[in-house]
């Protein structure tokens, strides 16, 4: 299985330039050696019910790979449960497809870049697949996560007189400023979409799909997450917006009275309309055109 695993990686950081909304994606797309081997020799071998349960956990584990690599491209993007099994369905059928016809290639080439190509386009805003039909490949970004010891600055935070339980929403892979929190006795939690650490505080989940309890939380920090987001889709793609305010009133409803969000960026066209008899918001700018804000729960 680790070897297979290891395969599916090469192959998919192979074609990790590669822009699958290309008018002729199959033109552009390489096949690694080692998966190309990989995947015939499990054509090859015998059917068997052990061998069926590693090819049900080969779909899923491609697919959460290949939806990493999408957000480093594009980490604005909102890839859902739904869009996910969709997703497996597309592995499925070409799995399906290779054991009929005995030719990867082909299948791939023919069938299944051309499947996940129309699969992207429910992902993507329209206005953004327009303009990347004509280019063979895609940038992507590279990510670093902020220091402890700046995000508390950069946010005023009095290690003394936070209220607690904290919760970091986007809190990184490495999940720095929690386990910072952590190691000086504050009761924090993270929530991000990959972790590459496993601790019992952590939860490895789409910010859309993780409960913010109401009342719950002491102290709530995004650092450039979930209102970076929040402000992409009001300036980018309207279709994403009403899930990020409803996301956005049920956060500031977990606060508990006294507790407050810190977050950058700030969102102007939301904390103004707030009620004042519930919420009061304190907005700075600390460089350039980036302010940060605190929503305190006061009823």
């Amino acid at each position: 299985m680790q070897s297979i695993k290891v395969s599916i990686k090469q192959q998919l950081d192979v074609n990790k330039s590669r822009n699958l909304f290309f008018e002729d994606v199959s033109q552009i797309m390489n096949i690694e050696p080692s998966f190309l081997a990989a995947l015939e020799e499990l054509l090859n071998s015998n059917i068997s019910d052990k061998s069926e349960e590693v090819y049900i956990e080969v779909v899923s584990f491609t697919a959460n790979e290949l939806v990493k690599r999408l957000y480093s491209v594009n980490p604005y993007l909102q890839v859902g449960k739904a869009q996910v099994e969709s997703l497996e369905q597309i592995y499925r059928e070409t799995w399906q497809m290779m054991r009929k016809t005995g030719d990867v290639k082909t299948t791939l080439n023919v069938f299944h870049y051309s499947e996940l190509s129309k699969w992207l386009t429910a992902v993507y805003p329209e206005e953004f697949q327009r303009s990347l039909k004509s280019s063979s490949t895609v940038g992507r970004l590279t990510y670093g996560e902020y220091s402890a010891e700046l995000q508390v600055e950069l946010f005023g935070i009095d290690l003394a007189q936070i209220k607690q339980p904290v919760i970091d929403i986007g809190c990184g892979s490495q999940a720095t400023l929690v386990r910072y929190f952590r190691s000086v006795g504050i009761e924090a939690y993270g929530v991000d979409r990959h972790l590459q650490i496993c601790e019992p505080y952590l939860n490895q989940v789409e910010w859309f799909d993780f409960h913010f309890e109401p009342g719950k939380w002491g102290t709530i920090i995004s650092n450039m997450a979930f209102t970076n987001h929040l402000n992409y889709a009001y300036l980018h793609d309207i279709s994403q917006l009403e899930g990020y305010l409803v996301k956005m009133k049920e956060i500031i409803e977990s606060l508990s009275i006294g507790g407050c969000f810190h977050y950058a960026p700030s969102l102007p066209f939301i904390e103004d309309k707030l009620s004042t008899a519930s919420y009061r918001v304190e907005r700075e700018q600390k460089i350039s055109n980036i302010f940060v804000s605190v929503i305190n729960r006061v009823a």
